[in-house]
């Protein structure tokens, strides 16, 4: 069995190891092993490395502060920006905006996905009321126009194969039609992806404080088996879906009979998240 690990001399060894300590840098090897799934999500969504670094930027301030506050330490642009990696200019400004005070602000995401070249395309396209289909080229009134309106540096071809990937437009011989189904968001869709973060924030969230504070504190294991046929596969997806019906069962009437018990009492502050997941793929040789 091989492991598929991101070494650390992918990620420049001679630079980190003069400016992180082991347990950075070994922190940030097994992050980036993370990452690769989100990117993953991303990327398929249209999200490229520019809106999500912008979008990184309020999350490593917000950290910076709860770390400082952690440690009854002032609040300071110096401060903050050691902590949190960010130039001085950025947490500046980012203090600017929030009040001239250093304090959690919420992480907007709106004006920073439509900050992307095709967001800001297909944005004109709607302002300038041109309808749901265009030329693919022509001087004024099309697609190509569009784009040379937006950006020089990006090839209007490029633009429309990651629209079409993302499904925002479709292409019909020479025109583009835009997919304003597309724009209406859907309550499936978004409860879907709501389950799914709680899910996942928690899960992190409980192996990192096991890992940081170092008292198992919460439950947080897994078994892997390899070396299996996709017959033994599909049988170990029935016995885990078998188990799972019966446990979440008992559990969750347990915890009904606590929510009555505990209704209306003032120390009943707290939460409880129970979740299992079963991933199988084939292995690489």
């Amino acid at each position: 069995m091989k492991n598929l690990l991101i070494h650390s001399s992918s990620l420049d060894q001679s630079t980190l190891s003069t400016h992180l300590s082991q347990d950075a840098e070994s922190t940030l090897e097994y992050t980036l092993q993370v990452m690769n799934q989100l990117v993953h999500w991303m990327v398929k969504s249209g999200i490229g490395y520019a809106e999500f670094s912008a979008a990184l930027r309020p999350l490593f301030y917000n950290e910076a502060i709860k770390e400082l506050e952690y440690l009854k330490q002032k609040k300071t642009d110096s401060s903050i920006s050691l902590l949190s990696g960010l130039n001085r200019r950025d947490v500046s400004s980012l203090r600017t905006d929030n009040g001239g005070d250093h304090r959690i602000i919420p992480a907007s995401y709106v004006d920073i996905l439509s900050s992307s070249v095709p967001a800001r395309v297909i944005a004109l396209w709607i302002h300038l009321d041109l309808g749901n289909v265009l030329p693919v080229s022509g001087e004024e009134n099309s697609f190509e126009f569009l784009v040379k309106q937006i950006s020089t540096e990006k090839h209007p071809r490029s633009i429309l194969l990651e629209l079409k990937r993302i499904g925002l437009v479709v292409e019909d011989e020479d025109h583009v039609i835009l997919q304003t189904n597309s724009f209406t968001p859907s309550p499936e869709m978004d409860e879907i992806k709501q389950l799914f973060t709680a899910n996942i924030i928690s899960h992190l969230a409980a192996g990192i404080h096991n890992v940081i504070e170092k008292d198992n504190k919460f439950l947080e294991q897994a078994l892997f088996a390899n070396e299996l046929t996709s017959l033994s596969v599909e049988q170990l997806k029935k016995t885990s879906m078998k188990l799972w019906n019966e446990m979440s069962k008992q559990v969750l009437a347990e915890a009904l009979e606590y929510c009555k018990q505990d209704e209306g009492r003032q120390d009943a502050v707290f939460n409880f998240r129970l979740g299992v997941f079963q991933h199988d793929m084939k292995e690489k040789k």
